[in-house]
Order: C-alpha cells, then sequence, then structure tokens
C-alpha cells in the first residue's frame, strides 16, 4: 500500500488528478474505488443487445472549453455529436429546452423570428423584486403556462420538492431559446467518445506510476498503511466525517429500469426523451441506441426515477444542505496532507468538463512544480 499519493474515487476528478500527479510529478499513485469497475457514473459497457449504455445515466459531453477539449483529445477519439431532447407534454413530442416551437405548441402561438419570441417573453415572464428560489427563476424566464407545463412536476419528480423550496440555481442551468434552435446544448465542443467513456478512463489510468484497485472502500483500508502518503478524496464530504456526529448532507439518487427489446428498431424518435408531467414515476427514457446512430436488431431503453436512497448522485440545493456543507468544509480545511475535490467531495453539481477543469486547476494551484 505504500504510495506518494492516494486517490480515493475512479471516476473524473479522481482519474485525472491521478494522471497529472503521475505524469507531471513523477509521483507513484495509487487509486481506489468501492465499485468493481472504473469511470465513476461515467462508465460504459456493451450490453446483451449489442448497444453501448451508460450504467449511471446517459453521459453527454460539451464544453466551450479549450483546454478541456484538448485534454479529452489525448486519451480518446471523439464523434460530434448535438443531442436533442423531447418531452412527452399533453400528448405530443415536444422540443426541449424550450424554444419557439415549444412556445408554439403548447401555448397555441404562431411565432416565426426572434423578435416575436422576444415580445411573447417579455409579456409573459413574471416579474420578480428578488430571485430567491427556483420558481422565481423559473417564471422569471418562461412565465406560468410553460413552468407548469415543463418545469414544476419535473423539478419534484427530480428533486422531491417544488422549485419553490429549492436554489434559484437548480432552474438557471436550463435555457431558454428565442429561435428555433433545438439542440439541447449550445457549446462549442459537443461529442461522445468514439469508443466509450470507459476505454477513455483506461488510456487516462494507463501510466507506469499508477496502480488502479477496484472493490477497495477506502475506510477499510488501515490508516497506518497510508499515514505518508498524500490523500485525495472525492466522495461524500459528509462520509468521511461520519465520527463528528454531523447530520447527512442530502443526495437524489436514481433508479434504472433497464428493458430490453428483441427485434425492435426503435423505441421512441430520438435517444432522449422527458416525461415532465405528474402522470408517470420516471423523469425520462433513454434508448441508447440513438446515441452514435448504433447499429443493432433489437433496442434497449432505460427508465429513470429519481429518489432519496441509494448512490449519491445531485446534491439537493436547498437552504438546510447549503449551511451544513460550510460545516463540512470547514472540518475539512482543518486537515492536513488530505485534499477534497469533486462534486460529491464540493456539494456541487458538476458537468463532466467542469469536473475534468475543476481537477486540473486545482493541481495547477496545488500540485504543479
Amino acid at each position: 500500500m505504500t504510495t506518494d499519493y492516494l486517490v480515493v474515487g475512479c471516476g473524473l476528478s479522481g482519474a485525472v488528478m491521478a494522471r497529472f500527479i503521475a505524469e507531471e510529478r513523477n509521483k507513484k499513485v495509487l487509486i481506489v474505488d468501492k465499485r468493481d469497475h472504473i469511470g465513476g457514473n461515467c462508465y460504459d459497457y456493451i450490453d446483451e443487445n449489442g448497444i453501448r449504455i451508460n450504467k449511471y445515466g446517459v453521459h453527454l459531453f460539451h464544453t466551450n472549453s479549450e483546454r478541456v477539449w484538448k485534454y479529452v483529445n489525448r486519451f480518446s477519439s471523439w464523434t460530434r455529436w448535438e443531442h436533442k431532447v423531447l418531452g412527452v407534454i399533453d400528448g405530443q413530442y415536444i422540443p426541449l429546452p424550450p424554444n419557439i416551437t415549444t412556445i408554439n405548441m403548447l401555448c397555441g402561438q404562431h411565432l416565426t423570428n426572434q423578435q416575436e419570441a422576444d415580445d411573447w417573453l417579455s409579456r409573459n415572464q413574471l416579474k420578480h423584486e428578488h430571485i430567491d428560489n427556483g420558481y422565481q427563476m423559473a417564471t422569471s424566464r418562461v412565465g406560468e403556462t410553460l413552468y407548469e407545463k415543463i418545469f414544476m412536476h419535473y423539478t419534484f419528480k427530480q428533486w422531491g420538492r417544488y422549485p419553490e423550496e429549492l436554489d434559484a440555481s437548480v432552474l438557471a442551468r436550463i435555457p431558454v431559446r428565442n429561435n428555433f434552435d433545438d439542440r439541447y446544448f449550445s457549446d462549442k465542443y459537443q461529442a461522445l467518445p468514439t469508443d466509450g467513456y470507459t476505454k477513455m478512463f483506461e488510456n487516462i489510468l494507463e501510466h507506469e506510476n499508477i496502480t488502479v484497485r477496484l472493490s477497495c472502500d477506502y475506510f477499510d483500508i488501515e490508516p497506518s498503511a497510508i499515514s505518508n502518503s498524500t490523500i485525495i478524496y472525492s466522495g461524500p464530504i459528509d462520509d468521511f466525517f461520519t465520527n463528528v456526529g454531523y447530520p447527512k448532507l442530502e443526495y437524489r439518487s436514481v433508479n434504472f429500469e433497464i428493458q430490453r427489446m428483441k427485434n425492435t428498431k426503435f423505441f421512441q424518435p430520438c435517444a432522449h426523451v422527458n416525461h415532465p408531467g405528474p402522470e408517470t414515476p420516471f423523469t425520462r427514457i433513454i434508448e441508447y441506441k440513438h446515441l452514435l446512430n448504433q447499429d443493432s436488431p433489437h433496442t434497449t431503453i432505460i427508465s429513470e426515477t429519481s429518489c432519496s436512497d441509494g448512490d449519491p448522485y445531485y446534491p439537493v440545493p436547498t437552504k438546510r444542505n447549503t449551511e451544513l456543507y460550510e460545516q463540512y468544509k470547514a472540518l475539512a480545511e482543518k486537515e492536513r496532507n488530505i485534499h477534497f475535490v469533486g462534486r460529491l467531495a464540493s456539494y456541487k453539481y458538476f458537468n463532466m468538463d467542469q469536473s475534468i477543469l475543476n481537477a486540473l486547476e486545482y493541481c495547477d494551484s496545488n500540485f504543479s512544480i
């Protein structure tokens, strides 16, 4: 177990930092994960229908960062993929995020250009003196009708709370378009790894200074075995300080229901269909065969239902959790030779490119020669 650095977690943050330290510092790195595979929630595999799927929910890479794009191209070839999402609303397939077509279909309008869309949005957006929660954020951007049809029930299914109970940042992430652009993202670079995310992680971790140990829980490691190692911890910060006795932070998890359909070309019109209404418990159905136009006589669909129990996926941004995280953060800052990095350790949602950039910049500040 002797190593210069012990990295806890084989997800994006852990893998990127392990590679940096091994490559730039020429130090020995042991990276451990309690799961039996690398890649964290990005992990993908080919299923029995011959279709590449993400075990922990669809992962769509997009970025405007030149540094991040250059970095990921070191470890994988990429295929351009402009993701599109439809929502089943009022019995129709509606483009999401909202654009002119969405407004016309759901609100009975006949808008034809950006000026008309801007005028319609201006008339319908609610004016709030302060934007303090998700309801105020959403209605200030799209108005009451689109809020109720697209965001209100979906948010409850996703978070177990209605928007007024959540921080405004939750609804601020969703774009609203005043044109006919039906892409989900507008970043300069939008792509999927040609050979999958797992292969990309294999390439990141392929270095003579890196040792990977799976099915290994950090908390089961004898402390004396790593007493001289610098630790980089990317797991849930509240798990690290369980013995302190603070309340647990809240996370949302996801239940995945897999259906494999034999001799079926497609189940739905695109890879990603949201179900924002209260009539279904699940938030979305992903049909992975659409991604990169995979070839199979069969198809696989996965419906996703959010829940409060299970692996931690999404930090829940409420005032209570934000204040509690600050207490955990204060404990982390007192630790010597332990670095807390990544989504779970920072109790903050990161897109993939944000995770990579955050890890690289943390290394720049703390581990550069």
